[in-house]
């Protein structure tokens, strides 16, 4: 876990950010280039310190990547608004992580089809069979988790 936060008060072990991590389901990554920044919002798998993710076989993510592998990422768990009498006194509960990596374009029919089961099973129980067509169709990367911290104020 970086030391990274402000607000030690709201941080949270690295136990509970491999927790969200693995329950969530909406991750926001972001690229830079030449000065440039880059935010994409996609659904993702997460095991063992890394975040595995699907995209068509062209495009910017994967342009940008090319040229600036070091990403960032978060995941939040939503809870839900506070309000208060007063505009500045709202707040809102919720947990998440914020972290740092590098991503890494996943060649291979074999670790294309371990990628795409880790991010399937982010959402749904069971096991799937990905055609040879879909595959070659299909980029997948993952990015190699080098640090992160999780915060909450629930």
């Amino acid at each position: 876990m970086d030391d990274m936060m402000r607000r030690k008060d709201r941080q949270l072990s690295a136990k509970v950010a491999n927790d969200i991590l693995e329950k969530g389901t909406i991750c926001q990554l972001a690229l830079a280039v030449q000065g440039e920044p880059y935010l994409v919002t996609m659904n993702y798998g997460y095991r063992d310190s890394t975040l595995f993710f699907h995209c068509a076989a062209a495009g910017r993510k994967l342009e940008i990547i090319g040229q600036n592998n070091r990403v960032c990422f978060t995941v939040v768990e939503h809870g839900a608004v506070l309000p208060a009498e007063k505009a500045c006194d709202f707040t809102m509960k919720f947990r998440s992580v914020v972290g740092f990596g590098t991503a890494r374009v996943i060649d291979g029919y074999q670790e294309k089809c371990e990628a795409l089961g880790i991010i399937m099973a982010q959402y749904a129980p069971g096991s799937f069979k990905f055609p040879e067509a879909t595959l070659a169709a299909t980029t997948v990367f993952a990015v190699d988790i080098s640090s992160m911290a999780a915060k909450s104020n629930l």
